[in-house]
C-alpha cells in the first residue's frame, strides 16, 4: 500500500520559489509516497503558482492544490499585525489553512524548512490536535508574549495537525477570539498567537521534527547558554543532540550565518540545501545576503572564547527583550 502524505504551505508569490525547494526536499526523501501539497498563496493565477503546477504536471504521485486563506486578512488588518514578504499576511494563514481541507492528518511546513529524511508522524495524545517543537527563543521571551513561565513557546516552522480534531476543538474560533482581544503586538507573529491561544491543544514533540540551524552553527551546549534554555520548559541537551542524527525537518533559520539560499552564506546546511535547489522548479534560485550591523558585530565577536561570547549574546538578548516588556 502506497503511503500518502499531506503537506500544507502558506506563502505569497515572492516566496513560492523557496516553497518549491522545500517541496523538492520532501519528494526526494519520500520517493515511494503519494504527496498532496496544499498551498495557500495569493492567487492560483499568479505566474509562479502556474509554473509550480506545470513543473510537476507529469508526476502522477504529486498533486498540488490551491487554498484560499486570504479571507482572514480583514481581522489581521484590524489589529495592525505585521505583514511579510510582498506586503501580505501569509505567515498567519497557517493558523487557518486546514479549515476547509477534508483530511485526517497533515504536516504544515514553512518555506524555509527542508525535509532531510523519510517522514514519520508523531503520535498525539487523545486531547491534543497539534504536534509542535518547542522554540529556542530566550527564556525571558515568555514575558514579552505574556505567557506564563511554565508555558511552552512553540516554533511554527513544522506542525503536525490532526485536522478533524483541529476543527472539532474549534481552534480557529479560539485563535480569532485571542486576536480580537490581543493586548500587545506579537513580536514573533503567528508563533505568539499559536502558543497562547492553543496552549492546551498542542503537544510537545521530538526536536527531530524541527531541528534548528543555530544548533549546528553554535553548538547545542552553547545555544543553551546563549538563550538560557535550561531556565525554561524545554528539552534536555542530550535530546537535541539525539535529534541531530535523526532529523526529519531542518529549519533553515538565519542569523549571522545567513540563509542557505543566500549568496555568500555560512549556513551549516548550505551544501545539502543546494541539492534541493537544483531539483526544484527554480534550479538557479539565489538571493543576496547583507547582514545587519548587529549581525556584523556578533560575527566579529566570534573570536572571543565561547563562554564569554555566550554571556555577551545572552545579555544582549535579555536587554532587547526587557525593552519590549510592557
Amino acid at each position: 500500500m502506497i503511503k500518502k502524505l499531506n503537506i500544507i504551505y502558506t506563502c505569497d508569490n515572492v516566496f513560492l520559489p523557496l516553497t518549491s525547494i522545500s517541496m523538492a526536499s520532501v519528494i526526494k526523501n519520500n520517493p515511494h509516497c503519494e504527496i498532496c501539497f496544499y498551498i495557500a498563496t495569493e492567487s492560483e493565477k499568479d505566474d509562479n503558482f502556474i509554473k509550480l503546477i506545470d513543473f510537476y504536471k507529469n508526476n502522477e504521485n504529486i498533486k498540488i492544490k490551491y487554498v484560499n486563506a486570504k479571507r482572514y486578512d480583514a481581522l489581521l488588518e484590524s489589529k495592525n499585525l505585521d505583514k511579510w514578504g510582498s506586503n501580505s499576511y501569509y505567515v498567519y494563514w497557517k493558523l487557518y489553512a486546514c479549515e476547509d481541507l477534508d483530511l485526517d492528518y497533515a504536516w504544515y511546513l514553512d518555506s524555509d524548512v527542508i525535509c532531510v529524511s523519510e517522514i514519520t508522524n508523531p503520535e498525539l495524545e487523545p486531547n491534543k490536535c497539534v504536534g509542535a517543537v518547542v522554540d529556542c527563543a530566550h527564556a525571558d521571551y515568555n514575558k514579552v508574549a505574556h505567557i506564563d513561565p511554565s508555558y511552552y513557546f512553540y516554533n511554527t516552522g513544522a506542525l503536525f495537525i490532526d485536522v478533524n480534531k483541529y476543527k472539532e476543538n474549534k481552534c480557529i474560533t479560539k485563535i480569532n477570539d485571542y486576536i480580537k482581544n490581543m493586548k500587545y503586538k506579537p513580536l514573533m507573529c503567528d508563533q505568539d498567537i499559536l502558543a497562547i491561544s492553543l496552549q492546551n491543544e498542542i503537544q510537545k514533540i521530538d526536536p527531530k521534527y524541527c531541528y534548528f540551524a543555530g544548533y549546528d552553527y553554535y553548538g547545542v551546549h552553547n545555544s543553551f547558554e546563549m538563550y538560557s534554555l535550561n531556565k525554561k520548559p524545554f528539552y534536555k541537551e542530550q535530546e537535541i543532540e539525539g535529534a541531530k542524527d535523526n532529523t526529519i525537518f531542518y529549519h533553515c533559520l538565519g542569523g549571522v550565518f545567513g540563509r542557505p539560499w543566500q549568496e555568500n552564506n555560512f549556513s551549516p546546511i548550505k551544501d545539502e540545501f543546494e541539492k534541493y535547489i537544483k531539483i526544484s522548479a527554480w534550479p538557479n534560485y539565489k538571493t543576496s545576503f547583507e547582514p545587519s550591523m548587529l549581525f556584523k558585530i556578533e560575527k566579529f565577536l566570534e573570536f572571543l572564547p565561547k563562554p564569554i561570547y555566550n554571556k555577551i549574546h545572552n545579555l544582549s538578548q535579555r536587554l532587547y527583550i526587557r525593552s519590549l516588556v510592557k
